[in-house]
């Protein structure tokens, strides 16, 4: 008699508790979508890197893999939000890590402590491109220089980045990205006139290629356009002579400027 009584009190709802949890995950999974669906692109593109930085072994040496969130006073949350590696740092280049060796460090407003270390990154990350003369890395009482000579990234009297280009702006946004340094972007040329329907002048031409790499850092990346200037400097500030081809060649480039703490602070607010 015993045994029956306890058969006719055995639970029968306890399917209640699968379903529960069934209706629990499907609620988180429906949130998260609509989580994705109205973050910006910039926080998307920082959680990603955070993500793979969790998960991915490759992507930062063992040891080393701390990521911080910092935020300058007075910062705007929203869009200071930083991803600082402590020993480490990766370029996002279609899908691919571009491996940084030298770290970056960054103070408390977000901008980097020395240019030094970020042209130390940015040769090993640029290193055959230096090899072949596209790109020069020095640093200058402003800041940190990296010009691009025109061959890889513009086809003669145009302002259309060519892909080549695209790529090589790949491998340097990776490492600028969360930076909160002025950066400005300079084009120039050699001192051959040009004169085309779009173009009158070389000023324009090179004002022109300065704003078309903003626009694709700004649009790709999610650059913050408070953070850059374009300006165009045509033939007058050469960095060769323009008496010999080779010093055309040299002339015909585009500067990107990562200003210092004291350049900085010239800019107007």
């Amino acid at each position: 008699m015993r045994r029956k009584k306890e058969e006719e009190h055995e639970n029968s709802e306890r399917w209640l508790v699968s379903y529960a949890d069934f209706i629990t995950l499907l609620f988180a999974f429906f949130t998260t979508l609509y989580a994705i669906s109205t973050v910006d692109a910039q926080k998307m593109g920082k959680m990603v890197v955070s993500m793979r930085a969790s998960f991915d072994n490759n992507l930062f040496p063992p040891g080393s893999r701390t990521l911080s969130m910092d935020r300058g006073e007075g910062s705007n949350p929203s869009h200071r939000e930083m991803l600082k590696a402590a020993d480490g740092r990766s370029a996002i280049q279609h899908g691919k890590n571009v491996k940084v060796q030298s770290p970056i460090q960054v103070d408390a407003n977000g901008s980097v402590k020395s240019l030094q270390q970020l042209k130390a990154s940015m040769e090993t990350i640029l290193s055959d491109d230096i090899l072949k003369g596209r790109v020069q890395a020095y640093i200058e009482p402003r800041g940190l220089i990296i010009s691009l000579g025109e061959g890889g990234m513009f086809d003669s009297a145009s302002d259309q980045i060519k892909p080549g280009g695209k790529e090589l702006l790949d491998k340097i946004a990776g490492s600028l990205i969360s930076l909160e340094n002025q950066v400005r972007i300079e084009g120039h040329t050699d001192n051959v006139p040009i004169r085309n329907s779009r173009f009158p002048s070389n000023w324009e031409l090179s004002t022109a290629r300065a704003t078309a790499m903003i626009s694709y850092l700004v649009a790709k990346f999610g650059f913050r356009p408070d953070l850059l200037s374009a300006a165009g400097y045509g033939e007058y500030r050469p960095a060769a002579t323009n008496s010999t081809e080779e010093g055309r060649a040299r002339n015909r480039r585009v500067d990107i400027v990562v200003l210092n703490a004291s350049s900085a602070q010239l800019e107007p607010n």
